[in-house]
């Protein structure tokens, strides 16, 4: 299982680990470059594009590895042609479930801690670097939707 962890409260980095192992660590940043990442010597970027909620995962020479839909209630990872289905859980829920041929669960993603502060992904027949993307997709998408919630509330507080 491929868990992840801010380092400290204020941070925008997280730690991934892998049954108990260290992997990488990843960052989340601003503008379209999503978050950036290194796995077995290999640089990765997700870029996001902020109006339309996708996502792109980027080789080291800048070329698209895999692309999801929209991500929202339910959306989808593509990579070689082939397509990975997740759907959220529960209407209220922020947790994903991987969708298999036969419409059976066949992964998830989901909180592991109070607000954003852990994230677990079981993700079986992806290769590793494919699931950190479709872990740190969900990350970014929750982190988006807080910022949203914000700007509503000082918004509609007069701020």
């Amino acid at each position: 299982m491929l868990q992840a962890k801010r380092t400290s409260l204020l941070a925008k980095e997280y730690e991934l680990t892998r049954d108990d192992r260290a992997l990488t660590t990843f960052s989340v940043k601003r503008g379209r470059i999503g978050a950036q990442f290194t796995l077995d010597g290999a640089d990765y970027r997700i870029r996001s594009h902020r109006f339309s909620g996708v996502y792109e995962l980027l080789g080291a020479d800048g070329s698209v590895l895999a692309t999801t839909d929209r991500v929202s209630r339910r959306w989808s990872m593509h990579v070689s042609g082939r397509a990975w289905h997740f759907r959220r859980t529960a209407i209220a829920s922020r947790d994903y479930s991987m969708i298999g041929e036969q419409g059976e669960r066949t992964g998830s993603i989901r909180r592991t801690g109070h607000g954003s502060s852990g994230v677990a992904a079981d993700l079986p027949g992806l290769e590793l670097n494919l699931q950190v993307f479709a872990l740190a997709v969900v990350l970014l998408r929750w982190r988006r939707k807080r910022a949203a919630v914000a700007v509503r509330g000082a918004a509609l507080a007069g701020g």
